[in-house]
């Protein structure tokens, strides 16, 4: 089988991070713009300028196998007839695109570093590290920004953030207020120079919600919603692509309410979840108070890692869906009977729906 990747943007990261992955799979050329006829599947990614090659490969070759990797958008729409399938990477996405029929592979990406074997010992200073974007930085405020103050009266911890300052600016809303923040510009290099040191990790993942969201209504009445229900809101592209990277650190990690943390810890087996500031503050006193616990988390989650989102794993896994889906004549058949029969059913569960509503609504008035 003869696969090619391209894109017009190498440096950007998610372009970065999967070619770090796929590179370690020796069948895969990239960066060939001209012999598509040479090819039996083609990889892209999901910006615009990729996109419109994408749709000029297929015209070239139609029995080209091609996929959109890491879909983004609307603006993928236009190009959805030239994709046979998508690689993507979480169960969040997974859900979001399984609109469109089209068979899907998840592809964990992540910056390609190395293994830094850690032995978590007792000390007096715990230090607690987070990386990713900015904005889940901004979103620590109240839950978790509270946690970490309420231990800073009690323990000796400091609070390290990695994320991209030039381009993004100073974190200066949410930060905690009575322990000291160390600011750390993001770069390949800094994971294994910075990060390793910390001793616990943060995945921040949820966003903030309007403040009426809970606004009664007759609806709200009748499916008996309380106060202390959970609203959780978080990104169509959340993944778990900061957690992998704690794990080759060797760091425990506690993590947000969020599809893709659920899937690869459970509970106080190898990390923690937490919503409520309660939450953040438990698990993180739990793992401040014991270095055993911080170890036994650390060793647990990398065998995670290697049984899901080490590279090697991944590409014969894509290699093994890959062969699936040429073999597979059908798939078009079936893309073409199940898109009839889906968007029939969302119009009758839609219809149906609505009919419903307006019952309870004359019920409950």
């Amino acid at each position: 089988m003869r696969i090619v990747f391209n894109t017009y943007h190498k440096t950007l990261a998610a372009s970065m991070f999967y070619i770090a992955g796929l590179s370690r799979n020796k069948q895969i050329i990239f960066f060939d713009f001209e012999n598509y006829a040479f090819y039996d599947v083609a990889l892209f990614m999901t910006y615009p300028k990729d996109l419109e090659e994408l749709k000029k490969a297929k015209l070239h070759n139609p029995k080209l196998k091609t996929a959109i990797i890491d879909p983004r958008g609307s603006f993928i729409e236009p190009y959805i007839q030239y994709a046979d399938f998508f690689i993507l990477d979480s169960i969040e996405m997974k859900d979001f695109f399984a609109k469109y029929n089209k068979p899907m592979f998840t592809y964990y990406e992540y910056p390609d570093i190395p293994l830094v074997p850690k032995t978590h010992i007792q000390k007096e200073k715990i230090i607690i590290g987070y990386h990713g974007n900015k904005i889940h930085l901004t979103a620590m405020y109240p839950e978790i920004t509270s946690a970490l103050e309420l231990l800073g009266e009690r323990y000796n911890i400091e609070f390290w953030a990695l994320y991209n300052i030039e381009h993004l600016g100073i974190w200066d809303i949410g930060v905690p207020k009575n322990i000291k923040v160390r600011h750390i510009q993001w770069s390949l290099d800094a994971y294994e120079n910075h990060l390793s040191q910390v001793d616990i990790g943060l995945v921040p993942a949820c966003m903030p919600v309007k403040k009426n969201i809970r606004k009664k209504s007759v609806v709200s009445r009748f499916f008996l919603d309380n106060e202390d229900d959970y609203i959780v809101k978080f990104k169509m592209p959340s993944n778990p692509g900061r957690i992998i990277i704690f794990a080759k650190l060797g760091v425990p990690v506690i993590a947000d309410f969020l599809p893709s943390s659920i899937q690869f810890i459970k509970d106080g087996e190898n990390g923690f979840l937490a919503k409520s500031t309660g939450g953040w503050c438990y698990a993180l006193e739990q793992l401040i108070i014991s270095h055993e616990l911080r170890q036994s988390f650390a060793d647990k989650m990398l065998k995670i890692y290697d049984e899901y989102f080490d590279f090697e794993v991944q590409n014969k896994k894509l290699i093994d869906f890959l062969e699936r889906l040429m073999e597979d004549k059908s798939n078009e058949a079936k893309a073409v009977e199940m898109k009839s029969y889906f968007c029939e059913n969302l119009k009758f569960n839609n219809a149906f729906l609505y009919e419903a509503l307006k019952r309870v609504k004359r019920k409950l008035s």
